[in-house]
């Protein structure tokens, strides 16, 4: 946030790491749930390809039939929220902590430094840590969502348990780095340094520190970093998917030239508007919760 309107920045040393990331967990909390439809929805489009490029499943109707056919059920919309909360919850608190703690320490440290270049290196910086949390947490989840007659200790001895599975996570965790760190980098970057000019900006009267005004730079920092991730985000869920189409032993590099000798360019492309249409109201609402709780409790600590 900035420091405008009564509203203070992402900038205060004495809110320690830990605190940062029990109000970043919060913010997880709020932003997850009402996304899980959507988040349903990307993920569907990803299983669809990959099953159906390894020749294991029949060629189902599109993104936009299959959401028709689910809003019967409103509950199966919200299939796997709990996996998906877990998932993002303690990755995307640490995130946050981690960021604010280096973005400090940097903005202190090297003052003549342009600030976006601050909010890039820190927000790269806080995915790294928060990717190895993720990473296990999402191969259990994509398990539970491809497969959905598999329990959750079941998939969580696949993934944890087993010798493969480690392995399978640990290379899908090395491409999640392609993914994960643009990603945090630039949704954070985007966000702050659009607060920063609009709010010294005299001639814009938007005021955007309001809860409206953060989640609306959010959503759009947040749409922009999915658009950019797409195809990392679809190398991933196929390495974890790997298994079940029985290939062993495969590396990111494996997955895309598959994905590039199938399906050519557009083959990277999969998914793209529902994961931007999921991630935009997603970090729009994570990271505006997260300022506002963090303003509730600032003066408390």
């Amino acid at each position: 946030g900035g420091d405008s309107g009564g509203r203070t920045s992402m900038e205060h040393s004495e809110v320690s790491v830990l605190e940062r990331t029990e109000k970043g967990t919060t913010a997880t909390l709020v932003a997850e749930a009402p996304q899980s439809p959507a988040h349903l929805l990307e993920n569907e489009a990803h299983h669809k390809v990959g099953e159906e490029g390894a020749g294991v499943a029949e060629k189902e109707p599109g993104v936009l039939d299959k959401a028709g056919g689910m809003l019967k059920n409103v509950v199966s919309l919200y299939d796997g929220v709990g996996a998906n909360i877990m998932k993002e919850g303690p990755s995307s608190a640490v995130y946050l902590g981690i960021y604010e703690s280096i973005k400090l320490v940097l903005l202190s440290s090297y003052p003549a430094w342009n600030p976006l270049y601050v909010y890039l290196i820190s927000g790269a910086a806080g995915e790294l840590f928060g990717s190895v949390l993720r990473s296990p947490s999402e191969a259990i989840k994509t398990r539970l969502q491809a497969a959905g007659d598999l329990t959750t200790k079941e998939a969580i001895d696949a993934v944890i348990f087993s010798a493969e599975g480690r392995a399978q996570t640990f290379r899908a965790w090395q491409a999640t780095l392609w993914r994960d760190i643009p990603m945090g980098a630039v949704q954070i970057a985007l966000f702050e340094g659009i607060k920063t000019y609009i709010i010294e900006e005299p001639h814009i009267s938007f005021d955007v520190t309001t809860l409206q005004g953060e989640a609306l730079v959010g959503a759009f920092a947040g749409m922009v970093g999915a658009f950019i991730t797409t195809a990392p985000d679809i190398v991933i869920t196929r390495i974890n998917l790997a298994s079940k189409m029985g290939k062993e032993n495969v590396s990111a590099t494996d997955i895309a030239h598959e994905i590039y000798r199938e399906e050519g360019v557009m083959g990277f492309t999969t998914g793209i508007v529902e994961r931007t249409l999921y991630w935009g109201p997603a970090i729009g609402i994570f990271l505006s919760a997260y300022c506002s709780i963090r303003q509730f409790f600032l003066p408390h600590l």
